[in-house]
Order: structure tokens, then sequence, then C-alpha cells
């Protein structure tokens, strides 16, 4: 094996490795959008029981001051729930777009080892 062949295989070999790298930090990000979009899901169930637990206080309490302080905490927990709303979608794009820019990594990876491979054949 001549110089240049054994230059390109180690090129090769150092993409191979890079590629492996991307590939999991691939895999850690879906993992991380996965548990972002269960997050989300447990916080949608959150906010339903907290509005069910909502409604039942309100046909308990009587009396305008109680139901001021119902309608005060109803509109708190929406406040709480357009936040959270809010954090977790930016999460959630945050997560897709590092997710695309790591796919492009692996397609430029993949190109270059596909070069190397095909002038190691010539």
């Amino acid at each position: 094996m001549d110089a240049k062949s054994q230059q390109v295989e180690s090129q090769l070999q150092l993409l191979k490795k890079q590629q492996s790298a991307a590939e999991d930090f691939l895999q850690d990000l879906q993992r991380q959008q996965n548990e972002q979009e269960w997050l989300a899901e447990d916080f949608a169930r959150v906010h339903q029981e907290e509005r069910e637990s909502l409604e039942l206080l309100r046909e308990v309490w009587q009396g305008a001051e109680s139901r001021s302080f119902g309608y005060y905490l109803a509109d708190l927990q929406e406040k709480e729930k357009q936040k959270w709303h809010k954090i977790i979608q930016a999460n959630q794009e945050e997560h897709q777009k590092n997710i695309i820019a790591c796919q492009k990594n692996i397609y430029q990876l993949e190109t270059q080892q596909q070069d190397l491979q095909k002038e190691l054949l010539q």
C-alpha cells in the first residue's frame, strides 16, 4: 500500500469515527426530543386535572369573594400553562434544529467517505 492510499485509508477511518459519534449524538437528541414530548403530554394531563379541580371548587364555593378567587386561580393557571407551553415548544424547536444539523453532518461525512472510497479504488 503506497503512502497516498494509506493516507486516504486513515482519513476514511477518521470519517467513520466522526460519523459514528454524530450518529450517537443524533440518537441522544432524538431521545431528548422524545422526553420533551412525554413532558408535554404529562403537562397536558396535569393541566386537565387542574382544570377539573378548579371546576369542582367553583361548584363548592359560594359568595362573590370565593368566585373571584376561583377566577383568579383559573387565570393564574392559564398563564402558567401558556408559559410552560412556550418553554416546551422552544425546547422542541431547538431539538429539531439540532437533529437536522446533525443529520446534515452525517450526510456530509457519508459523502466524504464515498469520495475517499472512490479515490482508494482508482
